[in-house]
């Protein structure tokens, strides 16, 4: 899939209650890269894109189902990725994996 000059695949989907009421999107996408900061006062590896497998959480919008606005750092793992997820505080309690 791209989106927005970005290539990825998308290898798990869910949903959390954002305050208890409101279901939104959550899902983990896999990346050949992982993205630097950008930041010229960050040392290179952490400033840089490098190539390396990673996953991201990406989260839906409270308004609109479909639409992903926030995302994550990146993780080596889809398991780590999870464990995220699942310990945010406000809502990690209420992810549920498809």
């Amino acid at each position: 899939m791209k989106e927005q000059n970005r290539e990825f695949n998308i290898v798990k989907t869910g949903t959390f209650l954002y305050n208890e009421i409101v279901e939104c999107d959550i899902r983990i996408i896999y990346s050949k890269v992982r993205y630097g900061t950008g930041d010229y006062e960050d040392s290179p590896e952490f400033a840089n894109d490098s190539v390396q497998d990673t996953y991201y959480l990406e989260y839906g919008s409270t308004t609109q189902r479909g639409v992903y606005n926030a995302g994550s750092a990146g993780f080596s793992s889809i398991e780590e990725a999870k464990k995220e997820a699942e310990s945010a505080v406000g809502f990690g309690h209420t992810v549920k994996w498809k």
